[in-house]
């Protein structure tokens, strides 16, 4: 898993001259450094990836000269930064905690959290799936909704002026001709006024109606997606009689666990999961580039009461905390810890406000008829009754 602990940025300017030009070119290059051995490390590995990208530049090429923060970017060749909270190794004897770096586990976990504070589960080799309602959406109905789930017009009637533009032409029509007669009469300007005001009254309630209509259908859509989830994986373990799958309720869509047995973000087989079950891509690149997959254990602060009645804000405070300056001014020092004081608080009431939430519902297990209903497999068996304490799947509680 590519989940680094230490986290460091280095920043040099550096000045060129060429033959033909004797003019200094400049140019200030940033890059992050990250290591699982020390900050001191990290620090060193951004000097070596600063000198890497100076040699590119002084040889001619287009380079990034200051690497931007991004946090769920993966083409940037930047490992995803998030604070680790503990590791665990599930082995047939069990679950390990520690440090994983001298165990042998057959499978690693870390719980890292995230950009907006909700716990998440990372796992190297228990294939995770995570499917959105917008990822299903223009699988079931294809004629509705584009690839990002969005309500989009029916291919039957694109080829038709929809009726709210008709009326609309037809108003504006109605507005000239009113028009003309007032100033061919020499009448008040003020009868078209109220005629426009109404008019605009009318179309306003035309929309509303229409948004609503569409909020209807998109709410009844989703509804009917657990039946289509549920027959993607019906048929997949019938046409795959050794696999077997777990799947779950989030508040966005779905989440499948195989049970059957262990597998790697860059194993073919889990392409073909990823695939068949419409898995969202993000997640899909997340894993491959972390070579881990992941799972959300805990609410998403925007979900939860808390935020809205004010006992907790949105987002969590000193979001870069990782590469806070540091240059020994006494009060940027102050500042930096004051930041990071305020973070740990926020830390410590989401923690316990979050237990009032859970992360996702358990629906129901499939198995193939050749498949090991007793989870060959203790190592899954291990994890799952981790996971599903730790998203407290069985208590009747809110999804967040």
């Amino acid at each position: 898993m590519l989940i680094p602990k230490y986290w460091a940025q280095y920043q040099q300017r550096f000045d060129s001259k060429t033959e033909f030009n004797k003019s200094p070119k400049q140019a200030t290059i940033k890059r992050y450094g990250w290591s699982d051995t020390s900050p001191e490390a990290a620090l060193v590995h951004a000097k070596e990836r600063v000198a890497n990208a100076h040699s590119r530049w002084l040889a001619g090429d287009d380079i990034v000269r200051r690497e931007r923060r991004e946090e769920y970017n993966t083409s940037n060749g930047i490992p995803i930064r998030e604070a680790i909270i503990s590791e665990y190794g599930f082995s047939e004897n069990g679950l390990i905690e520690g440090n994983l770096e001298n165990r042998l586990a057959d499978s690693q976990l870390i719980i890292t959290r995230n950009i907006y504070g909700a716990q998440v589960a990372n796992i190297n080799n228990i294939a995770i799936i995570d499917v959105d309602h917008d990822d299903l959406l223009p699988q079931k109905f294809p004629d509705s909704y584009d690839k990002q789930g969005f309500m989009g017009v029916s291919i039957i009637d694109k080829s038709q002026p929809s009726s709210m533009k008709i009326k609309v032409w037809a108003f504006i029509l109605v507005f000239i001709l009113i028009a003309s007669n007032i100033a061919w009469l020499g009448l008040s300007w003020f009868w078209l006024l109220v005629i426009m005001v109404g008019v605009t009254a009318y179309l306003w309630q035309q929309a509303s109606k229409k948004d609503q209509a569409r909020a209807q259908k998109y709410a009844d859509d989703v509804a009917s997606l657990l039946p289509f989830i549920t027959d993607l994986i019906q048929q997949r373990v019938a046409s795959h009689p050794k696999e077997s799958f777990r799947l779950y309720e989030t508040p966005a869509g779905f989440r499948i666990i195989a049970t059957h047995d262990t597998a790697t973000p860059n194993d073919n087989l889990v392409a073909q999961w990823f695939a068949y079950f419409h898995a969202d891509a993000n997640y899909v690149r997340l894993c491959q580039a972390q070579q881990c997959f992941r799972a959300r254990l805990t609410a998403k602060p925007w979900r939860m009461s808390e935020v809205k009645n004010n006992k907790l804000t949105k987002d969590i405070p000193a979001r870069d905390f990782w590469f806070a300056e540091s240059n020994g001014v006494d009060d940027q020092k102050a500042q930096t810890q004051k930041e990071l004081a305020a973070r740990q608080q926020w830390v410590d009431y989401y923690d316990e406000y979050a237990k009032n939430y859970r992360a996702c519902r358990y629906i129901e297990s499939f198995a193939g008829f050749d498949a090991d209903h007793q989870l060959k497999h203790n190592v899954i068996q291990t994890f799952i009754d981790w996971h599903d304490s730790a998203c407290q799947v069985s208590k009747d509680l809110r999804l967040a």
